[in-house]
């Protein structure tokens, strides 16, 4: 059946769409039926959808990245609200993308180079205008235990499965799958198929969707047959839409099989399929590209590798590296996944006498502190004697090594491997800020990072400004983190999946922009005059919503409540350049009066209270 659906105006309501997308694939999926959507692409160029993609867009630090015609996202932010929603619905209207700019970056583990598309910035937020919609559609069919480039899921969920299904099963055969060159090889016409399988039928989207993939490189090829361009914003999700047939297809097999007889607990119906039929176990992980399956002896990893091979070959046109795909007996080598390593190895306190042991990938962990000791001595060679102009490099290093130990602290010897790192760190940091004057003082000591420093009393390299002590952070600081286990709950097209989450991070969840009663009054205000210049694009438009969210409401002049059909979003600094004077940190929000008190620089304020007195002539100053 045909699904409709109502076109958005505020965000709330494109997010109430989200989860009934959802839930609607969910359900047919449920019942082993197909989804029907069309008239998708109406949804797709809504104000609504075009403006929020440009928000994501925007918050993503490869916003300012240069596509072939030069544009970056501060080019469409200082142009005209109507002028950009125009403009990318005639792209809509008839697509034809822009060619994507090749560059080349380092391969973690190798001297070769990964080839990227850079997609135009208009290319991008079309594109995110349909990753947006047709996502909640696909997520709700695939796989649960696929984990890469997916909402709420990372490779810690992956390195959790694989431990604990190890664990659990006690079956030590790993096939270590890779195939090869995949975002290269990936074929056009199934993966249009397989989106229409799985619900996508606006023939519209499904064509502006091909045009992405045929879709040339400068200098390269006006337009590419086969491959979805890595470095373009929907090509992860269209690479788990092409794999998601090999995940049902191998856990139809074991993990998902249909049996007579209903079972309580997995393990028992996994015994009976094992003891009354032919069947091989599987239990299968994949993260993007790279994937293991598990089973329970030598002979049955080589007939899954033979038969996942074949279907590769004759389903999805794909080839599996023979070279590169391993079968391992993790009792007696480790695998490699997700950047850990995996072994299993014994211990009298594990269940059957074994327990899982993981560490980071050496080659990886290495290739990390490289960088960090690189950008750590290259604070030295800074052309100035002041200290105040070196705590941002140290703090830009204390971050990579923070996030060194956030992204590894789920591997069980996380000490033992960054500790060999540690002591060589600690003394290159010493020799860096020797010239600054740092002095070896213990962490605790320190007046950053407080919340790890706290916690221990070894001396590392710190400066002092102003009695305020800065300190380069160990890799010494580290714990290990029992890896979590997904949740299959946890999704951002539920309200329970929201709450999950954001429960899970401890985080709480952001407000809703007030899109739609912004769009009315700034329309009304511009149309009537009231709001005129360049100061008023589509960057002041965008901002205004989260300037009243960062004020939760409340005028920055008395402090009280004000209600939306009272407010004026104020420029501090009028006098800022284009491209500073509409962020969000040089916009206030003020009730009208209070607004009026500020711009009428001589109107008499005596008779408020000392405090709104001192913050009126403060926004007075301001204005210059």
């Amino acid at each position: 059946m045909v699904q409709k659906l109502d076109i958005p105006k505020t965000e709330s309501e494109l997010n109430k769409l989200l989860d009934k997308l959802y839930l609607i694939s969910k359900e047919y999926k449920d019942s082993k039926k197909h989804p029907c959507f069309k008239g998708l692409l109406e949804i797709i160029q809504s104000d609504e959808v075009i403006l929020t993609a440009i928000h994501k867009i925007k918050a993503n630090k490869g916003s300012n990245t240069k596509g072939t015609d030069g544009e970056t996202i501060d080019d469409i932010l200082q142009d005209g609200y109507e002028s950009v929603i125009s403009r990318v619905r005639k792209c809509f209207l008839a697509y034809n993308p822009k060619l994507l700019r090749r560059v080349h970056i380092d391969k973690q583990v190798s001297k070769d180079k990964r080839p990227l598309g850079i997609p135009a910035i208009i290319d991008r937020i079309i594109q995110e205008c349909i990753r947006m919609i047709i996502e909640p559609i696909l997520e709700a069919q695939f796989f649960s235990h696929s984990y890469g480039f997916r909402p709420y899921r990372s490779a810690e969920h992956a390195l959790s499965k694989v431990t604990n299904t190890a664990y659990d099963t006690n079956y030590c055969w790993v096939v270590e799958g890779d195939i090869k060159k995949f975002f290269d090889n990936v074929n056009h016409t199934i993966l249009i198929k397989k989106l229409y399988s799985m619900g996508i039928r606006d023939r519209r989207v499904l064509m502006i969707i091909k045009a992405m993939l045929q879709c040339g490189v400068l200098g390269e090829a006006e337009q590419t047959t086969v491959g979805t361009p890595q470095g373009g914003i929907i090509s992860p999700l269209l690479a788990n839409a092409y794999l998601d047939s090999l995940d049902h297809w191998i856990t139809r097999e074991w993990e998902n099989k249909e049996t007579k007889h209903e079972y309580s607990r997995l393990d028992g119906k996994y015994r009976a399929l094992k003891n009354a039929s032919n069947l091989k176990p599987a239990h299968f992980v994949r993260y993007a590209d790279d994937w293991v399956l598990i089973t329970n002896s030598k002979a049955n990893a080589i007939k899954w590798k033979q038969r996942i091979a074949k279907h590769l070959k004759e389903q999805l046109k794909l080839e599996l590296s023979e070279e590169k795909t391993l079968i391992t007996n993790i009792k007696k080598k480790a695998i490699k996944f997700v950047g850990f390593h995996f072994k299993q190895v014994k211990n009298g306190k594990g269940k059957n006498g074994w327990v899982t042991r993981t560490e980071p990938d050496p080659k990886r962990l290495e290739i990390k502190i490289q960088t960090i000791r690189k950008n750590l001595k290259a604070i030295k060679r800074t052309h100035t004697d002041g200290k105040r102009e070196i705590t941002h490099s140290i703090n830009k290093v204390n971050s990579q090594i923070r996030g060194v130990i956030q992204y590894y602290e789920i591997a069980s010897r996380i000490s033992k491997s960054l500790e060999k790192y540690a002591n060589n760190l600690r003394k290159t940091g010493m020799y860096t800020l020797s010239r600054f004057g740092a002095t070896w003082t213990p962490a605790n000591e320190t007046n950053n990072l407080m919340s790890v420093h706290e916690k221990y009393k070894l001396t590392i390299p710190t400066i002092e400004i102003d009695e305020v002590k800065i300190g380069l952070t160990d890799l010494y600081f580290s714990n290990f983190k029992q890896p979590q286990i997904k949740s299959q709950k946890e999704t951002p097209y539920t309200p329970e999946g929201r709450m999950l989450y954001f429960k899970r991070l401890n985080k709480r969840k952001p407000m809703d922009r007030m899109d739609g009663f912004f769009s009315e009054r700034l329309s009304e205000a511009i149309g009537t005059g009231r709001k005129q210049g360049t100061f008023y694009n589509f960057e002041y438009y965008m901002n205004r919503p989260y300037t009243y969210n960062r004020d939760k409401g409340k005028c920055k002049i008395c402090g009280d409540s004000v209600s939306l059909f009272e407010l004026e979003v104020h420029h501090i600094n009028p006098k800022l350049p284009l491209n500073e004077v509409n962020k969000v940190r040089n916009l206030a929000s003020l009730h009208m009066k209070c607004h009026k008190k500020v711009t009428a620089r001589t109107s008499d304020i005596s008779y408020l209270s000392d405090k709104i007195q001192k913050k009126i002539i403060k926004f007075r100053k301001a204005l210059g």
